[in-house]
């Protein structure tokens, strides 16, 4: 029997070769899904080591295990970003057991659906805790070492949806919002031994945003997959389609190899054209 061809779930992403990020080696938080599992493999692929941390594995394969089939290194970390020990933990083992640290790509992210005033303290705190103080703890983890070598890299996910507001989604859109400044404030402090950007996706196709707002769980969103990637479609008014996972990975290689040198505290918006105004009024403006 003719064995079938596994298809590539990155089929955007090149081969690689040119070794951007050779002798690097990166933390990457959210990297078993999405577009953070599409960036640990294409960093691999430029010559990095990877420490990959999820709160999840995905065993299709995991991340870490594919980055080593394709001739790469990695390791993975089982823990939840917004937790101090994981990033203590993943920070000691690119130190000891990679050999070093240069950059961080923290991805990991959460949303709670609800206007301000129904929102629960729990699911308010759930997305607070991951969205900004994930990158408190990262921070707090890597930044004496990068201080200490005179280098460091930090990309920060932020959104579109904190650069304009979207309905009944509070918490999500003042957490984005607060990382695209967050940015901008620590490129100040921080420079000129580290860069600081952030990047903000527009509509990307994966499974664990085929739901708005973005949740831990990878299923589809209730009302189905495609209702709701016809609606993120339309809100795309250049390309008029979703981005792929890779198309956000190798936006997140410019900014983390040489070639950004001169990119610090930007946030680089990366959706087809999502946040292009169109110079129309709407329709109740009057003169």
């Amino acid at each position: 029997m003719t064995q079938a061809t596994p298809i590539d779930e990155h089929p955007l992403m090149r081969p690689g070769g040119f070794e951007r990020l050779k002798g690097k080696v990166a933390i990457i938080t959210g990297a078993d899904s999405g577009m953070a599992r599409a960036t640990a493999r294409l960093f691999a692929r430029e010559g990095a080591k990877v420490v990959c941390v999820d709160v999840w594995e995905s065993g299709t394969p995991r991340i870490d295990q594919l980055i080593t089939q394709e001739g790469g290194e990695a390791v993975f970390i089982l823990g939840d970003a917004s937790d101090r020990e994981t990033w203590k933990r993943a920070v000691t083992t690119a130190l000891n057991q990679l050999g070093g640290l240069h950059i961080v790509f923290s991805h990991a992210g959460v949303g709670a659906r609800g206007k301000l005033h129904e929102l629960s303290d729990e699911d308010w705190n759930r997305v607070v805790n991951l969205n900004l103080n994930g990158i408190r703890y990262a921070a707090q983890a890597t930044i004496p070492h990068f201080l200490a070598q005179g280098e460091g890299n930090i990309i920060i996910t932020a959104s579109t949806h904190g650069a304009f507001g979207v309905p009944e989604s509070a918490a999500y859109c003042a957490t984005k919002a607060a990382l695209i400044n967050l940015t901008r404030e620590m490129a100040l402090d921080y420079g000129p031994e580290i860069r600081v950007n952030c990047i903000c996706p527009g509509p990307i196709d994966t499974p664990g945003l085929s739901g708005w707002p973005p949740q831990p769980s990878r299923g589809d969103a209730p009302g189905g997959r495609e209702t709701n990637d016809a609606r993120r479609v339309a809100q795309v008014r250049g390309l008029h389609r979703q981005g792929r996972p890779e198309e956000i990975a190798y936006a997140v290689l410019f900014l983390a190899c040489s070639e950004s040198s001169f990119i610090t505290g930007h946030p680089l918006i990366i959706d087809g054209g999502q946040t292009i105004s169109t110079g129309a009024p709407p329709r109740e403006w009057k003169d």
